[in-house]
């Protein structure tokens, strides 16, 4: 008898367990899905946090010494980041509730870490499902602003690029491209589900990432297309799949150029393109521009084991710096910095081996990896360290390597763990 993958991971339930497993799927579902809602303070999001949270801790995490370095580094990065505030005299609520954040960021990738790891095969389909419906959700209303339909582009589209119920269109198109792959994934191995309601889902996607017009998030979206077909053609023994891959990216290119021949054939949208293609924009370049207070940043940092202090560059400056890894050494000081900088290092480790590991669940090890290498790498353009849905990827990188590390060492065998 066949073993599938889902058998594997789905121990016997019992009756008085069932409710609580549903009620941590009902409630991980809203979590995720929740997220394309965030222009409002506190987002549903962090509430339902809470309540996941809760959930989960009968009997729905598994800590493991796998995970250790997320915690360890994490715990270092956000005490430097106290430790920081701390010498903000000016403005002390604002720089608390700043290393708060962060701090509840790292509670949630840890989360993820830990629901991931008690079952992949469980709590993956329900978070890609409610991620790829959020991502939906979000698209249809950054385009809603865009196009200024029903009155809404002062409101969803203030600077003429789609946000949404977002802050900022970086950050919408950069939640987008997570579920995009999914998708893109399932097409690609030809195992996705309802493909005609699924295509007509990442066209709404694939259009909202174009229409908030980020640089960072096109070439964020790009470079994971790239990264799973690469890692996918690479692990896989089988020359059909090779095949279709090959097949697969050339007819998406197609489509690709299609899609994007139509979109620009508005006069409004090519404009705005044309603009936003540029490789500098004004506020790069100049004494002043986001690369020079950047330099004109690293020798003062040097002398500054403390940092600025939360939002310290931005005072000195007069902007952010753009760049996570600066900013982790500005507002978290040398201790956050250097913190900071393991925690991504582990992590882009710890990913490359739930890849390379073979698992009933390697396929959405390569999805959820190649949307946070990138993440990793826009980190040198823009702040990235209180975006959600890289905390997300992390932590769902993070649970994937530890079930992997785990399946090996039990050779193959996934051992009874009850509830997701």
């Amino acid at each position: 008898m066949t073993t599938t993958p889902q058998a594997i991971c789905t121990p016997p339930q019992v009756p008085a367990l069932q409710g609580l497993e549903q009620l941590q799927r009902i409630s991980l579902w809203l979590f995720i899905f929740s997220g394309w809602l965030v222009i409002i303070e506190p987002a549903p999001y962090e509430l339902l946090f809470i309540v996941t949270l809760l959930l989960h801790l009968s009997g729905g995490l598994t800590a493991t010494a796998f995970i250790a370095p997320l915690i360890t580094f994490a715990a270092l990065y956000n005490l430097g980041g106290f430790l920081s505030a701390m010498q903000v005299a000016e403005n002390a609520a604002k720089a608390l509730t700043f290393v708060v954040i962060s701090t509840y960021m790292a509670m949630t990738a840890i989360f993820f870490a830990m629901a991931v790891t008690k079952n992949p095969m469980r709590v993956i389909p329900v978070l890609r499902n409610a991620w790829i419906l959020a991502a939906v959700v979000a698209s249809i209303n950054g385009m809603v602003g865009y196009f200024d339909i029903a009155g809404m582009g002062s409101a969803w589209a203030p600077i003429h690029r789609a946000q949404g119920t977002f802050k900022d269109p970086n950050v919408l198109s950069t939640f987008l491209v997570t579920p995009a792959i999914l998708l893109i994934q399932g097409f690609m191995l030809g195992n996705q589900k309802r493909p005609f309601l699924s295509a007509i889902g990442l066209i709404i996607i694939l259009a909202g990432i174009f229409l908030a017009f980020s640089r960072g998030a096109w070439a964020v979206t790009a470079g994971s297309i790239i990264i799973l077909a690469t890692a996918t053609f690479m692990v896989t023994p089988s020359a059909a799949l090779r095949t279709r891959i090959i097949l697969f990216t050339i007819a998406g290119l197609l489509l690709t150029a299609a899609l994007l021949a139509f979109l620009l054939s508005f006069a409004s949208i090519r404009n705005m393109f044309i603009e936003r293609f540029a490789l500098l924009q004004p506020y790069d370049a100049g004494e002043t521009g986001r690369f020079a207070n950047q330099m004109r940043s690293l020798p003062m940092l040097l002398g500054r084991p403390n940092g600025f202090g939360p939002y310290g560059f931005a005072a000195i400056f007069g902007e952010d710096p753009h760049d996570v890894y600066i900013n982790a050494f500005s507002a978290y000081g040398w201790l956050g910095g250097l913190s900071y900088i393991l925690l991504i290092i582990s992590t882009l480790y710890a990913g490359a081996r739930a890849i390379l590991t073979e698992t009933p669940w390697r396929n959405y090890a390569i999805a959820f990896y190649a949307p946070l290498v990138m993440l990793v790498l826009q980190g040198l353009q823009i702040d990235t360290d209180h975006w959600r849905h890289f905390y997300i990827v992390a932590g769902v990188t993070w649970g994937l390597f530890a079930a992997s590390e785990m399946y090996r060492l039990r050779g193959g065998r996934w051992p009874d763990q009850g509830l997701i």
